[in-house]
């Protein structure tokens, strides 16, 4: 029987699906071992990946299929909670710088101790109150106005205490005080939620919160330092002096991250929402658009804008819609737990002084670094 004429392509086919054969090639026999079969597609993982490890394989499932949440870089993001960690810093620290000088300031004002301790309860109802309207604020018109609008009534409650010499002066001006201070805890927590994803938001929300955990170790010693040996009055001095110069560097380098004026960042704010560096960017923008050299995306940006504008709408900030959230009970739960704490600790914290300076004489400074 002839041997079949096979080209060499044909034979290499047949090599790989028959165990044995023999081909005539050019007179030449040619025989082969059954080739072991290949059961990479019947495995469960016939891509390979899990030999690459399991972060191969999530990075073949992470697909990008939309825009960018926020298109700050990790830098940028750093420090804008650095920021918004240095204002969250100014409520507690406002609250706990004071507590070395109420002896001094019940005998300066000739009130009870009684009565000075009336201004730290205002100071907390204020400081839970000021949240609510700084937060809806700042959803409707951006959180760098809502910040600003909080520093310079706070600058101005520091100045007024600095240079008041009445006890009536006193209780209005702390209630100011911590009006303008304790929006910035909010204000805070809403940053973060502007700028990261639910992954990336604990470890931001860890940087906001550093910020009110030092402040209540560190501002009882400061206090007692300025009080003991500038006076009491240094104390605001010294809260006015920090407060001006945070809002320089706000204004000159806080960029808006409100998401209902920024969207994700990429459009560009507008107005008191613009810091100095964003203003001095947009300059060049600005000439080209008078020169008559509009280009495509320049017109896009616009369109955002005012999409994003359409949908702000300016009124009083509603305390209420804030409230509501008492209506989910974990919510109820965690916060009615942290009030119970939160009282403790200053119900505590406010006898000290008074205590300290009656059984053991102590003066401001050694009462603040026990404090």
């Amino acid at each position: 029987m002839p041997s079949p004429n096979i080209s060499n392509a044909g034979a290499e086919q047949l090599l790989d699906t028959s165990p044995i054969i023999q081909a005539s090639l050019g007179g030449d026999a040619i025989q082969t071992a059954p080739k072991p079969p290949d059961h990479s597609l019947l495995s469960d993982d016939p891509y390979g990946l899990q030999e690459h490890g399991n972060d191969d394989a999530a990075g073949l499932g992470r697909v990008s299929t939309g825009p960018a949440y926020s298109v700050f870089t990790k830098s940028q993001k750093n420090y804008i909670c650095f920021l918004a960690a240095w204002g969250v810093f100014f409520s507690p620290l406002s609250a706990n710088i004071y507590f070395p000088a109420l002896t001094t300031l019940a005998k300066d004002l000739k009130v009870s101790d009684e009565l000075i301790n009336l201004t730290l309860t205002s100071y907390m109802i204020f400081q839970g109150l000021a949240p609510t309207v700084f937060g809806d604020l700042a959803d409707m018109v951006g959180r760098r106005p809502a910040y600003i609008v909080g520093f310079i009534i706070y600058i101005a409650a520091n100045i007024g205490l600095a240079l008041q010499n009445n006890y009536a002066a006193l209780l209005a001006l702390r209630c100011l005080q911590s009006t303008g201070s304790s929006g910035t805890v909010a204000l805070g927590n809403g940053v973060v939620a502007d700028i990261a994803t639910s992954g990336e938001r604990g470890t931001y929300i860890g940087y906001i919160q550093f910020g009110g955990m030092a402040a209540p170790a560190i501002a009882p010693v400061l206090g007692g330092i300025l009080s003991k040996f500038l006076g009491w009055r240094s104390i605001f001095w010294f809260l006015t002096i920090m407060s001006v110069v945070y809002l320089i560097i706000f204004i000159i380098s806080f960029p808006e991250t409100g998401r209902n004026v920024v969207g994700n960042a990429s459009v560009p704010p507008q107005g008191w929402n613009m810091s100095v560096i964003n203003y001095l960017r947009t300059r060049t923008i600005r000439h080209d658009e008078e020169g008559g050299r509009h280009s495509a995306a320049q017109e896009e940006t616009k369109r955002a804008q005012q999409e994003l504008a359409s949908k702000r709408k300016l009124r009083l900030p509603n305390p209420l819609k804030t409230i509501l959230i008492l209506i989910e009970k974990d919510v109820a739960m965690l916060l009615v737990f942290n009030g119970i704490v939160y009282t403790a600790f200053y119900a505590v914290i406010s006898s000290i002084p008074y205590l300290f300076a009656q059984i053991y004489g102590f003066n401001d400074l050694q009462i603040g670094v026990r404090s």
